[in-house]
């Protein structure tokens, strides 16, 4: 799901229940907010192969909420707001609790948190100071029990339990799991997933060894033909546009976040560095020559992604006590 023109929110979910075998089985829950309906697929798991077969459950369709009435304007459906993380709603009179969202679900609820208040995070924090102020001591040491070599890293579950335990019992409810979901997310160390611009090198110049490309100097004129001023720099629009036009055999994406990377000076590239960066002739880099290399971005998102075993507690610890 690439771009948020999906507007589809997906959960795991499971059916409450006391049945020991019922309680194993987890399902997939989509809620499309085009409409507000809501489609189930069961999940066959396997655990030997580390896999999943879905299989459908409930056509998508509208879900009144429980206490409706079907003869009256009082009937009330399911809307975006009620899909979060901890919460339970009830399809065919069974309960069933989401218990964790993917990705793009929290993404989209981040970016639109106007609508989604547990995905709020000035809201969250906010509502947070009022009873962690006079609380922080305890909840330091708390953090700190779970962190013996003073990285300043903890676990979300473990961030997340001292919260519930510190937090007072009569308020608990106003903070499910996906609104200690967001804070983590907030604090959570990032890591680079992205390609780096030696990794780019080599899955560029493999792809021009691969399909017998040798024509550089070509490529430098046409460059120099688009560079009116003789400078020897062109920008990264005018530079992915002169090398599509020569047809430059590589994959769009992998040409896209080459130029990306490619340093800059005042945000225009020295093409000549470029062209000899991908010259496999007389810059060889380390590729394997025998297998075709390609590359599929996501350009919706950052190449970075959240670590909910690195929460940041200090980072958080210093924000709520800041006024």
């Amino acid at each position: 799901r690439s771009g948020y023109n999906v507007r589809q929110l997906k959960f795991l979910a499971r059916v409450i229940t006391e049945d020991p075998v019922e309680k194993l089985h987890r399902f997939v829950v989509c809620f499309f907010m085009e409409d507000d309906t809501l489609a189930i697929r069961g999940l066959d798991l396997d655990h030997q192969n580390k896999s999943a077969m879905e299989h459908a459950h409930l056509k998508r369709m509208k879900v009144v909420k429980p206490h409706s009435t079907y003869w009256n304007s009082g009937r009330n459906f399911y809307e975006p707001v009620d899909m979060y993380v901890g919460s339970v709603i009830y399809i065919r009179g069974k309960p069933f609790e989401l218990l964790e969202a993917d990705e793009y679900t929290y993404d989209y609820m981040e970016q639109h948190c106007d609508k989604f208040p547990l995905a709020n995070i000035r809201k969250i924090m906010t509502e947070l100071k009022e009873w962690i102020t006079p609380k922080c001591g305890s909840l330091k040491s708390g953090f700190e029990k779970f962190d013996p070599c003073k990285t300043g890293f903890i676990a979300y579950e473990n961030f997340r339990n001292v919260l519930y335990e510190e937090m007072p019992s009569e308020i608990q409810s106003q903070y499910p799991e996906h609104a200690l979901k967001t804070v983590a997310r907030y604090y959570a160390y990032e890591k680079y997933t992205g390609l780096c611009l030696d990794e780019l090198i080599s899955k560029a110049q493999s792809e021009l060894y691969r399909k017998k490309f040798y024509d550089f100097e070509d490529l430098k004129l046409a460059f120099k033909i688009h560079d009116s001023g003789k400078s020897g720099y062109l920008d990264p629009d005018r530079t992915y546009y002169v090398m599509r036009t020569t047809s430059i055999p590589l994959d769009r994406d992998l040409l896209k976040s080459f130029i990306h990377k490619f340093p800059k000076k005042d945000n225009k590239i020295n093409y000549s560095d470029l062209v000899n960066n991908l010259n496999w002739l007389e810059n060889p880099a380390e590729f394997d020559k025998g297998e075709p290399q390609a590359i599929q971005i996501n350009w919706e998102r950052n190449e970075t992604e959240r670590d909910l075993e690195k929460i940041k507690y200090n980072c958080f610890m210093m924000d709520i006590v800041s006024s």
